[in-house]
């Protein structure tokens, strides 16, 4: 029985252990400002929220915000293996920001960018920008996600214009470390 506890909330402990040991030295914000990157946030996302991706989070964020986004309907290089194009524009993004929908839940790609972007994370001391499109049911997501969403603080989405308003200032503030960057 103890044993299958540990299993079954493996992702939170190990979420919660990282963020309670992870150095805070501002090695990261260092790394931001001395290493070269193509882009400034890696976006994951499912393929059926690609058009709120392109008419609202590219329209602000790189628009408005000036930062460089890596959307992989755009930015992957065609012919290329998919697994590689993820590895290596999440390795040349400064962060990572996951679109956390159904359809991203349902997804077994973005399951895949997610388990890979977490652990990227971990390996460099950084955090994942989370920011929800609508209220997920817990029975399409998996561990991970939930465990995320149980362990971080996210943006939620809401389209009325004055939570709109309030939602792009949260996310400007999340990407201070970028822009504070340049």
């Amino acid at each position: 029985m103890r044993l299958s506890s540990l299993y079954r909330y493996r992702w939170h402990i190990r979420l919660v252990l990282y963020e309670t040991f992870r150095d805070r030295s501002g090695d990261r914000r260092r790394r931001l400002q001395d290493q070269v990157y193509n882009y400034d946030v890696f976006v994951s996302d499912s393929a059926e929220d690609l058009r709120w991706v392109q008419t609202k989070l590219m329209q602000e964020v790189e628009q408005r915000l000036g930062l460089r986004l890596c959307v992989h309907q755009r930015d992957f290089l065609a012919g290329k293996n998919i697994v590689d194009n993820i590895v290596d524009t999440v390795n040349d993004s400064k962060k990572i920001l996951m679109v956390f929908s159904t359809n991203f839940a349902r997804s077994h790609w973005c399951q895949f960018e997610l388990a890979f972007c977490l652990r990227h994370v971990m390996e460099n001391e950084d955090n994942l920008i989370i920011m929800c499109l609508e209220d997920i049911l817990s029975r399409d997501m998996r561990n991970v996600m939930m465990a995320i969403l149980k362990t971080n603080t996210y943006i939620r989405w809401q389209d009325h214009p004055h939570v709109e308003a309030s939602f792009w200032g949260c996310l400007g503030f999340t990407l201070q470390e970028v822009i504070l960057a340049y």
